[in-house]
């Protein structure tokens, strides 16, 4: 039988594990290959807005973008509206999607439509840091504490490394969402473990 301790410790471990390596590899399925919080996705539709435009992400991770619509066609161009710089270009028609890895150094990306962007249809990503995770037991709390990233946190806690499912929660750091700790005091069934993710808010 596990102890209390033991369980605690194989919990810090394996979210040591994901927080480690989740960014990692040339993964592009979420929930498959790589944590599904790890790729950040924007529709694109029938109206001529990204949802979202905007996004944070750390360094190492994807941007998929979809067009859920079969009656138009989008793109998404990398660069200043609207003069593509050359960094990517993908068509979106009805139906399809298209994602990308970010492992450029932390900058902001804005990109565009080609066929919409005088109507206004930009967006940006902004690339951070790594944001390097530490797990502590405090009194048989876990406590996340964690630096890096853009400043605005949440925390993902779920029952599978996936991070999908009805075990896959979304969290609120302690100090609210541009704190740097988070403490649980859920702690998992006998043999079950629980991990986590500390990631942008976008």
């Amino acid at each position: 039988m596990r102890t209390p301790k033991m369980t605690f410790l194989v919990r810090i471990v394996l979210s040591m594990v994901v927080a480690l390596f989740a960014g990692r590899g040339f993964a592009v399925e979420p929930g498959v290959d790589v944590a599904a919080p790890r790729v950040a996705i924007s529709q694109v539709g029938d109206s001529f807005v990204f949802q979202p435009a905007n996004l944070t992400i750390e360094q190492g991770d994807w941007v998929r973008w979809k067009n859920v619509s079969f009656s138009m066609s989008h793109t998404t161009t990398s660069g200043t509206p609207c003069t593509s710089d050359g960094l990517w270009s993908a068509g979106l028609a009805g139906g399809t999607q298209f994602t990308r890895q970010f492992l450029e150094s932390p900058h902001a990306f804005p990109y565009f439509c080609i066929p919409h962007c005088g109507l206004g249809m930009t967006g940006q990503v902004v690339v951070t840091t790594q944001i390097v995770l530490q797990a502590n037991n405090n009194s048989g709390q876990l406590v996340l504490t964690w630096s890096g990233g853009g400043g605005v946190y949440q925390i993902f806690r779920s029952d599978i490394p996936a991070f999908t499912g009805a075990g896959t929660v979304t969290l609120v750091p302690d100090a609210g969402d541009t704190g740097t700790t988070f403490t649980d005091t859920l702690n998992p069934s006998v043999g079950g473990v629980l991990f986590y993710l500390a990631m942008n808010k976008f």
